[in-house]
C-alpha cells in the first residue's frame, strides 16, 4: 500500500499539513532547513506523490497546463516543450502539447476548446505580430507566457532571444570570411522571429557598407522544405550569392540539399548559418555554423512566469530576453570543429 500522509508526517515528526507544503513545493513554507531536508529525504525514499486531484480541488485548479506549437516535427519545439515539462513536473502540474501547423484558425480552436477544459495557464510559441487570440486570452484572464514569438511587444510575458542581435551576428560573421552577396532565407514578416532576424540581416550588411538587394531576401518559412525552395530561387540567380543566412536550423538543412544536388562545395562555393543551434546541427557534414540559443531554459523560463502569475493571481508583463551567441562550425569555416560547451550570455530580464 502507498504511504499516506499522516505516516509519513509520523515518521518525520511534523504535524500532516508540513509534510504537504514541502511535497508541493509551497514557497511560503518557513521551516528549519534539517526538518525540510528530513522530509525530502523521506518522499525520496518512500516515492510518495501528493493527491494532485484533492489539491486540485482545494485550489479550484486542474493542474494542468497546454503548450501551443506551431510544428511538432520541429525539434527545436522538442527541447522547448521538454524545458516547461521540466519545470512544471515537480510543481505537480500535467502538460498538454497542442500543434498549429502555423495555422491561426487551429490556434484559436485550440484554444478556445483549452479554455473549455479549464487549464490553469497556457504558453504559446506559435503567436502572430497584433495576434487576436493573445488579446483574446488577456480578455478572457487566462495566464498565458510567450515564447520565442511576441505579439505585442512589451504587453505580454514574454520568454526568448535577442534576435535583432543574432540576425546581425550572422551576417557579420559572413561578411568578415570575405562574402559580398549574402542571401537571406527569410521567415514571415507576420511572425516576430522572420521580422527581427530579418532586420539584424538587413542592418549588418548597411554597417558594413553594403547595398542590400530585394532579391536576395527570399521567404522560406521555418520548415526544410520551404527552405530548399527559397534556396532553389537563389541559388539559380545568375550572380548567385556565396552565402546564405537562413532563419532557422530546418531552413538551413534544405539550403544544403540543395546545394549537394547542383554540385556546390559548402562552405568553398556557398557557405550557410543556420539559427536555433538545433542537435541535428552538429550531425550535419560539414557541421553547421549557427546562432545558439537556450531552447530549454525558454521552455524553464516560461514554465516558471506562468507558475507565478497563477500562484499569485496576476497577470505579468515580465520579459526574459537571452543573448544569442554565434557558434562558428565547418559550414562557414572549413576545418571548423563542433565545440562542446559553448559559452553563454546571461539572459537579460526585463521587467
Amino acid at each position: 500500500m502507498p504511504v499516506t500522509l499522516k505516516e509519513l508526517a509520523a515518521l518525520a515528526q511534523v504535524h500532516p499539513s508540513t509534510v504537504s507544503r514541502v511535497a508541493n513545493h509551497d514557497p511560503k513554507l518557513r521551516i528549519a532547513p534539517p526538518t525540510r531536508l528530513r522530509i525530502e529525504a523521506l518522499l525520496r525514499e518512500t516515492e510518495y506523490r501528493p493527491n494532485g486531484v484533492a489539491r486540485g480541488l482545494k485550489l479550484r485548479q486542474t493542474l494542468v497546463l497546454a503548450v501551443v506549437i506551431p510544428d511538432i516535427t520541429n525539434p527545436f519545439f522538442a527541447a522547448l516543450f521538454r524545458g516547461v515539462e521540466d519545470a512544471a513536473s515537480p510543481r505537480g502540474y500535467n502538460v498538454l502539447l497542442c500543434n498549429t501547423d502555423g495555422s491561426p484558425a487551429r490556434q484559436r480552436s485550440h484554444l478556445q476548446s483549452l479554455h473549455a477544459r479549464r487549464v490553469d495557464g497556457v504558453i504559446m510559441a506559435s503567436s502572430f505580430l497584433k495576434d487576436p487570440t493573445v488579446r483574446w486570452l488577456r480578455h478572457q484572464a487566462i495566464p498565458y507566457v510567450l515564447v520565442n514569438r511576441f505579439s505585442d511587444e512589451g504587453h505580454d510575458p514574454f520568454v526568448g532571444s535577442d534576435d535583432l542581435v543574432g540576425g546581425r551576428l550572422a551576417t557579420e560573421h559572413l561578411v568578415e570570411l570575405g562574402h559580398r552577396r549574402i542571401g537571406h532565407l527569410a521567415g514571415k514578416l507576420s511572425v516576430s522571429t522572420g521580422m527581427m532576424r530579418r532586420r539584424g540581416y538587413l542592418a549588418a550588411l548597411s554597417e558594413q557598407g553594403l547595398t542590400p538587394e530585394a532579391r536576395l531576401v527570399v521567404e522560406s518559412g521555418y520548415t526544410e522544405e520551404g527552405g530548399a525552395r527559397a534556396a532553389e530561387r537563389l541559388l539559380a540567380l545568375a550572380d548567385r550569392p556565396t552565402a546564405i543566412f537562413a532563419v532557422t536550423d530546418m531552413t538551413a538543412v534544405g539550403a544544403f540539399g540543395v546545394a549537394r544536388r547542383m554540385g556546390l562545395r559548402i562552405p568553398e562555393d556557398l557557405a550557410i548559418v543556420g539559427y536555433n543551434d538545433i542537435p541535428l546541427a552538429t550531425r550535419m557534414v560539414p557541421s553547421l555554423t549557427t546562432v545558439h540559443v537556450p531552447i530549454h531554459d525558454f521552455g524553464a523560463a516560461a514554465a516558471r512566469l506562468l507558475l507565478e502569475q497563477i500562484a499569485t493571481g496576476e497577470p505579468s508583463r515580465r520579459r526574459v530576453v537571452f543573448n544569442p551567441e554565434l557558434i562558428v562550425r565547418g559550414s562557414t569555416v572549413a576545418g571548423a570543429g563542433s565545440p562542446l560547451s559553448p559559452h553563454l550570455m546571461p539572459a537579460l530580464a526585463i521587467e
